[in-house]
């Protein structure tokens, strides 16, 4: 199974409550109904003020094909028509994931800590792949206090062409992201602690190999329930 991750920035004529508001109403259900869709959450921003993200939506996909059939469907360019005109900052990243420990259901860690890196210029894909996935571990992550953890990857360097016009297909390059650290914390005062003792980790151990980081403080919610592997548990357990 694969994920697309989008961030997402509102222009900015709407507030950030209409924005939250107007993707669990509006675009929300248009998404919900993609060909081919085996999962959608929305996570929106708890930072204060201005923050690089409102909002971080993730659908899950049989395959990067099959997400790029998709947002090629006439379904998939209205809802990406709708996304653009109410985007300021929309950059996808179409990843495989990589647990390292799921240990709840969500209604139990409902607070996310999303890190995404870019590698350094010069540095090959596989081989910064290789070496996050040696340094990101299960037992950083319970360092940080996470209740779940997991890998998000672009080991492929496709992108998906989230175009209105013309034929949609996979694109080969290089996206704003290489990956994703997920960390799910209990409360919130958890994951703002999680969160200054990560990004101290991240600035000793993983930030000579990096380009680019970002970090967002996320409150979940569930469009279309991710079926196993995607999250991993009986789906009873989300009850």
């Amino acid at each position: 199974m694969i994920k697309l991750v989008t961030f997402q920035k509102r222009v900015p004529s709407l507030t950030r409550s209409e924005f939250e508001q107007r993707w669990l109403t509006v675009h929300g259900p248009m998404a919900a109904v993609f060909p081919g869709l085996r999962g959608y959450m929305l996570g929106f921003s708890l930072d204060e003020g201005e923050p690089a993200a409102d909002g971080i939506a993730q659908l899950w996909f049989d395959s990067r094909k099959d997400a790029q059939a998709s947002y090629a469907s006439d379904i998939g360019r209205r809802g990406s028509a709708d996304a653009s005109a109410w985007l300021a900052r929309r950059e996808h990243l179409l990843a495989s994931e990589v647990w390292l420990t799921r240990n709840a259901p969500i209604s139990e860690t409902p607070f996310k800590l999303v890190f995404s890196v870019k590698r350094r210029d010069g540095m090959a894909r596989e081989d910064f792949i290789s070496w996050l996935k040696e340094q990101v571990t299960a037992a950083v992550a319970a360092e940080m206090g996470a209740s779940q953890s997991r890998l998000s990857l672009d080991e492929a360097g496709l992108l998906l062409n989230s175009k209105v016009e013309g034929a949609l297909d996979l694109v080969e390059g290089e996206g704003v992201h290489d990956a994703l650290i997920e960390l799910w914390f209990t409360s919130r005062r958890s994951a703002e602690e999680g969160r200054e003792r990560f990004s101290a980790w991240i600035a000793a151990t993983l930030a000579p190999q990096l380009s680019k980081q970002e970090d967002a403080l996320l409150q979940e919610h569930v469009v279309v329930m991710p079926p196993a592997p995607a999250y991993g548990l009986d789906m009873r357990t989300f009850a």
